[in-house]
């Protein structure tokens, strides 16, 4: 059929509004999940950029003296070390120190806003208290032998003895009974026993204080780590920083600007 010049110009016409109808709606589409991706993409690297659990984590199983292992699928795990003996702090000494540790280590820190004097201030109150918290309860905090530890390791001692003895009979060519040389010792300890115990378990737990200086060490230059993240609110002006990005790249820039921010902060 043929239409007049008139009624196809106008069928053309609304053609052509129905079609860039079309393309409106679906860019209109588009436009909104790009815009709902991008909002999940700064959710989650607000999420993660303030999540401080897996190196709180990370904390608990080093002061646990755990060790990481590759299993037989391939992945990496952390194992509990082979000789609890060997452990340095105990497991109430590594909740109390935990305890501690999130009271700095956490997102209202990082959102903080400390100038230098007030970090150097921090830290030294901190230092001082937790230096003090560890002495004070040094007994609770690292480990000790338990009495059948030390009775190992006395046992150990005197057999020591016993080879010691040994040796040197064989080298001026004398005779030598183990078993009556080892009776002599034990006849040596009869009535002090309990003195020879209570000073292996003081030696070992000052083995394990010699640990003291290091780990103090590590947990203030977590906390000082945190806090420099802080510094004159450099943590929450990154994430605010990249937000604004988004937002220009999304094609917002033209909105009016809101107030506080995304977390309700001020302007910059």
């Amino acid at each position: 059929m043929d239409y007049p010049q008139e009624q196809y110009n106008e069928i053309a016409e609304q053609l052509g509004v129905h079609n860039q109808s079309q393309q409106s709606s679906l860019l209109a589409g588009q436009n909104n999940q790009m815009q709902y991706q991008m909002e999940e993409q700064e959710k989650n690297l607000a999420e993660s950029q303030l999540d401080v659990e897996e190196t709180l984590i990370k904390i608990d199983h080093l002061l646990r003296q755990d060790v990481i292992k590759v299993n037989d699928q391939g992945i990496r795990e952390w194992n509990k070390i082979s000789d609890e003996k060997k452990r340095v702090l105990t497991n109430e000494g590594v909740e109390k120190i935990m305890v501690v540790l999130q009271f700095y280590i956490n997102k209202e820190t990082l959102l903080s806003n400390f100038d230098d004097k007030m970090i150097a201030r921090r830290m030294l109150d901190f230092s001082y208290s937790l230096s003090a918290l560890i002495f004070l309860k040094y007994e609770t905090f690292f480990s000790s032998p338990s009495l059948k530890e030390c009775k190992e390791i006395l046992q150990l001692r005197i057999n020591n003895k016993v080879e010691s003895k040994k040796l040197n009979a064989e080298i001026f060519h004398k005779e030598f009974d183990a078993v009556e040389e080892e009776k002599k010792i034990l006849k040596e300890l009869e009535g002090r026993l309990d003195y020879e115990i209570e000073k292996i378990k003081q030696e070992q737990t000052k083995t394990n204080l010699r640990e003291f200086e290091m780990i103090f060490t590590q947990i203030t230059a977590l906390v000082e780590s945190t806090h420099n993240r802080a510094w004159k609110g450099e943590e929450r002006g990154s994430l605010r920083r990249h937000f604004n990005i988004s937002e220009v790249i999304g094609g917002k820039g033209q909105m009016p600007e809101k107030k506080g921010g995304i977390f309700g902060w001020g302007r910059s």
